[in-house]
């Protein structure tokens, strides 16, 4: 049973969870570390204990969550180290980790969990992801009861499919906004008002990703949209012709080799 939880790190992933766990009742006490003291303002509607330092309050929670900078995680296990025990789960956010970089710089044997989820966490819309080894039911089932207020647990058979979810969810909400972007600068090129071409936008995003939630079948959706010889369809034939798939197949697989070797310059 989970009565402490310290979460290293408060990043924007680290206030999406907090936001979702907020949302739900919850029994346990939350501590958060981070050597940056300005964090401590943009926590405090979360009511959980802010720390600047690794002090010992770390022995006392029952689960430990890195949500720390990949290139950071050496210094950060090696001032935690101290303060694990083998009673522990320590989990994981940090993309391109991998648990036997974590275990190899621990004294003690400490279960490590790598995890992956992405921002939209924080309206109790994402999955986590997850892999480990040796697999441990009891820690799982542990994990789930954590994390199933507001999330779903997604087993990873192999460590490797983290990387990949990493570039595709975890990155994920990067290319929608991005799009999203995209769609708003046109917009406003074509004589619409910063404000307007926001809401329009939103509007567009927002619903049609209800519809795509309703109707798993995309093709289903865009031949509904895109009549032959319409504007739709031209501006349809227009990306494919551009390769536009081939580009955004490109880009994730950027991410995804960059996930596997993320402190590599």
């Amino acid at each position: 049973m989970i009565n402490r939880v310290t979460i290293i790190g408060a990043g924007n992933l680290t206030s999406s969870l907090l936001t979702a766990i907020h949302r739900n009742r919850f029994s346990y006490k939350i501590d958060v570390i981070d050597t940056n003291k300005k964090k401590k303002f943009s926590l405090k509607k979360f009511n959980v204990n802010f720390f600047s330092s690794y002090t010992d309050v770390i022995t006392k929670s029952n689960l430990i969550i890195l949500m720390v900078k990949p290139n950071n995680y050496i210094e950060v296990i090696k001032e935690i180290n101290p303060l694990l025990s083998e009673k522990m789960i320590l989990v994981s956010f940090m993309a391109g980790i991998r648990c036997t970089s974590i275990k190899n710089k621990l004294s003690h044997d400490v279960p490590v969990v790598r995890c992956m989820t992405n921002i939209t966490i924080s309206d109790s819309e994402a999955h986590i992801f997850y892999h480990m080894k040796p697999f441990s039911k009891n820690i799982v089932g542990i994990l789930n009861k954590f994390f199933d207020p507001f999330s779903k647990l997604k087993k990873c058979i192999n460590e490797g499919d983290i990387d990949k979810i990493t570039a595709l969810y975890g990155s994920g909400p990067a290319y929608y906004v991005y799009f999203n972007k995209i769609i708003k600068d046109v917009f406003i090129n074509m004589g619409y008002s910063e404000k307007d071409a926001t809401i329009f936008t939103n509007d567009l995003m927002h619903g049609t990703s209800k519809i795509i939630k309703n109707n798993k079948n995309s093709d289903d959706i865009m031949s509904a949209i895109a009549s032959k010889g319409g504007t739709t369809q031209a501006a349809l034939t227009e990306l494919k012709n551009n390769k536009v798939d081939s580009m955004i197949l490109k880009a994730i697989k950027k991410a995804y080799k960059k996930s596997k070797n993320i402190l590599k310059k």
